[in-house]
């Protein structure tokens, strides 16, 4: 209640601030676990204030990353103290951290390109620009499908791919979703390449033996508040909680109806983790629910990308096992890390997050039937992954493709045995 309160009076005060100016003072901590004990007893330490960019993980020897604000520095170092967990402070000021770097981060050119990252409605308009470009193409059809409108009148929008030839066949769909979290930028440009690979002439099978739904921007809301306002942010800028404008957003990959609220999530508004006020509650989970619903177990490929590590993962998130599927996605995912580079991990989910997460994207998918949802979490070498700057988007996106090809040739494999 009273992390709440001080949260509260965060959020008002911060609505007079400047760009990024509620990150004054806030610290990032480097923690470093010994043992299998020390992340056990950190997996219990818990605020809604303490904002996690990575999570340490034991068993594959990697650093966690906290964002502490000024108001939690004695007890979260007090915390670690108790259990002997070793910490560093790798920035002293978020604030002055982002100032450094945010002239680098926003596209300034009047076409969309790959060496910036760009708005919403230049992306929207990039979108436009694809479908028009083959409208009268007599091999490939685009459409750009408006799918609803945000909390503030945002269209939430997908691009169906696939080949004219073989629109009245049924074959496998892959869906590719990005920007679930508002602040993992460099998701939004790793999904669009997609798009303009498979349209390329030496790419012809992807659009032949499989259909492509593209969602750049899952989280439109949240994705231009993190331009605008707060980099960091993480959740959507609705208002249907008891707090309403006072704490708005929901966190849209902790509100799929799969162990809702349980794990890694808040019932409290005002946290970054909060799920909402019902499992569905936001225009951006209820467009993917749309989607595995209408197309049911054509759905063969589900992935998210993601920007918290350096790892690609398979369910379960919400629990300490693997799906029934775990044979097929660890092979697969295997294939999918080494094109990647070595340094990727695979692994269920709530072992690379370093913890149980419910509500997320990929284990709602795989609970309703799709046959294979990976998360794809991109991150560059060094220091704070969150913070990828506009010179390193097209190699991370291209490695992006390689993945994603690689699950994709699977897929029609799969397919062609089966009709054979």
């Amino acid at each position: 209640m009273f992390s709440t309160f001080i949260y509260i009076i965060i959020i008002t005060v911060s609505s007079g601030l400047c760009k990024n100016e509620l990150y004054k003072g806030y610290r990032i901590y480097k923690i470093d676990l010994l043992n299998i004990k020390q992340e056990d007893k950190f997996n219990l330490l818990k605020s809604d204030l303490i904002d996690f960019w990575r999570k340490p993980s034991h068993k594959y020897n990697v650093s966690g990353q906290a964002m502490v604000p000024p108001s939690h520095f004695e007890w979260f170092e007090e915390k670690l103290g108790e259990n002997n967990i070793t910490r560093d402070i790798i920035i002293d000021d978020v604030f002055e951290y982002l100032h450094e770097i945010f002239l680098n981060e926003e596209g300034t050119e009047a076409n969309f390109d790959y060496n910036n990252y760009h708005r919403y409605d230049k992306i929207i308009s990039y979108l436009k620009s694809i479908e028009e470009a083959y409208s009268n193409s007599s091999e490939i059809s685009i459409q750009l499908v408006e799918a609803g409108r945000t909390d503030e009148d945002r269209p939430l929008v997908y691009l169906t791919v696939t080949a004219k030839s073989s629109l009245k066949t049924q074959k496998p769909l892959v869906i590719i979703e990005a920007g679930i979290n508002p602040r993992e930028w460099i998701t939004v440009p790793s999904a669009i390449n997609i798009i303009d690979k498979i349209v390329q002439e030496d790419q012809k099978n992807f659009l032949q033996n499989l259909q492509w739904i593209i969602i750049p921007v899952l989280n439109p809301d949240g994705y231009e508040y993190t331009h605008t306002n707060l980099r960091l942010w993480t959740k959507s800028r609705s208002t249907r909680s008891s707090l309403g404008p006072i704490c708005p957003g929901v966190n849209i990959n902790r509100n799929f109806d799969i162990d809702w609220l349980f794990s890694d999530t808040s019932s409290s508004p005002c946290s970054h983790l909060y799920g909402g006020v019902e499992a569905f509650s936001e225009p951006e989970t209820k467009m993917i629910k749309n989607l595995i619903e209408k197309y049911g177990r054509t759905i063969q490929l589900y992935i998210s990308l993601q920007n918290n590590g350096r790892f690609i993962s398979y369910p379960w998130q919400y629990e300490r096992a693997a799906s029934g599927m775990f044979r097929q996605h660890h092979l697969l995912g295997l294939e999918m890390t080494s094109a990647m580079g070595d340094d990727y991990v695979l692994d269920i989910g709530s072992e690379t997050l370093g913890d149980r997460a419910s509500g997320t994207s990929t284990d709602y998918a795989m609970d309703n039937g799709v046959l294979y949802t990976f998360n794809v979490n991109i991150e560059k070498q060094g220091a704070s992954g969150v913070i990828i700057p506009g010179n390193e988007i097209k190699p991370i996106a291209e490695n992006v493709w390689n993945a994603v090809a690689i699950a994709a040739k699977s897929i029609m494999k799969r397919s062609a045995n089966t009709n054979s």
